[in-house]
């Protein structure tokens, strides 16, 4: 049986959070992550389940994968799970937790913001609209890492 995969759960209005998935989606070659809107019905879940609030998301990367990673350690997680030479961003660990999110909350408190027709998924590029597509988490997918974390 195939583990479930991490979710990574994003605002879908946040332009930055949108091109992060977009470039996560042309970089994870494997699928190892699926992505989910923090605005829908799937990401509210997998916040739930991950034990965190919903307004979270509204300002934070977010990557659950029975474990919830957070800001700078979301990104970290997220380059684990990636091929060189995208995985030696993990390396960022080595710097203190306060200092790496002390970037990433100047980098967050600036980021733009854009109209999404569903926040729950985004925006995805055209050229990316299928892959997106088949990124996006569904409730099973939720169910299925809640269950392999609750073992």
């Amino acid at each position: 049986m195939t583990p479930p995969r991490a979710l990574v759960i994003f605002d879908g209005e946040c332009a930055l959070c949108n091109g992060f998935v977009a470039w996560l989606i042309r970089h994870d070659r494997h699928a190892s992550f699926l992505i989910a809107g923090s605005a829908g019905e799937v990401g509210r879940a997998a916040l739930s389940a991950a034990g965190l609030e919903d307004a979270i998301a509204a300002s934070t990367l977010v990557v659950w994968d029975g474990r919830a990673y957070l800001r700078s350690d979301a990104v970290a997680r997220v380059a684990a799970g990636l091929p060189w030479p995208w995985r030696s961003a993990m390396l960022t660990t080595v710097v203190p937790r306060p200092w790496r999110d002390a970037v990433y909350n100047v980098v967050a408190a600036r980021r733009p913001r854009v109209e999404a027709e569903d926040p729950a998924c985004g925006v995805p590029p055209r050229t990316l609209v299928d892959a997106w597509r088949e990124r996006l988490a569904s409730l099973a997918d939720v169910e299925a890492l809640r269950t392999a974390t609750d073992d």
